[in-house]
């Protein structure tokens, strides 16, 4: 069953909601400037509300972009985050310092980027290039790029995904797991509620 990743949280109401709904991830954005960005004690705020009141709850992301290692380490500390999400120029070594499981996320212009250049992260996440922005453009690249992927790791597929489309990528591009962020907002970090439930309706149903 292809796993949920739900991203951009910066509620605790949106975040239980999502975990009570199936959400194999949920996914905090850790890089200033972002319309979702948090600080780490908002997050744990978060992690908390949903870890006790949802009895088995999803793995907690934090997505960063070309953090110092400690910062990484120190972020995850307090906030209690589960993997981290590197969206920037990160390195291998990076990866190995991370101290966490990692997904590394890969932009996709016009063309597919390496995707054996990072083989210490758990997952690979193919998102849009879009300027400097690292998620949450709701743009979609040609999904047809990913088709010489060889699949030698787990893979999020990210970028314009919403309920109206999300059963077409599943088929098409049969990803382990689909990541939204606005695909399910109705403004910036505020989740949709009706919209989450009817994407996991989308999801689940045979």
């Amino acid at each position: 069953m292809t796993k949920i990743k739900i991203c951009g949280i910066t509620r605790p109401e949106d975040a239980v909601l999502a975990a009570t709904l199936g959400a194999d991830f949920l996914g905090m954005i850790f890089v200033p400037g972002s319309p979702r960005y948090l600080t780490a004690a908002q997050a744990a705020e978060i992690v908390r509300a949903v870890r006790e009141n949802v009895p088995s709850p999803p793995r907690f992301v934090g997505v960063f972009r070309n953090a110092a290692p400690e910062t990484l380490r120190e972020t995850a500390a307090v906030a209690g985050l589960d993997v981290l999400q590197l969206h920037g120029a990160e390195s291998e070594d990076d990866i190995r310092a991370a101290g966490l499981p990692v997904i590394k996320g890969l932009h996709v212009g016009d063309t597919l980027p390496r995707t054996d250049a990072h083989p210490s992260a758990e997952w690979l996440l193919f998102d849009t290039l879009h300027g400097q922005q690292s998620g949450g453009t709701g743009k979609r690249f040609d999904w047809q790029l990913l088709d010489p992927y060889p699949r030698t790791k787990p893979f999020l597929l990210a970028g314009g995904i919403n309920p109206g489309n999300v059963a077409d990528a599943i088929r098409t591009v049969r990803p382990d797991a689909i990541d939204l962020a606005s695909g399910v907002e109705s403004a910036p970090g505020i989740k949709d509620h009706d919209t989450l439930r009817i994407l996991f309706e989308r999801v689940r149903t045979p």
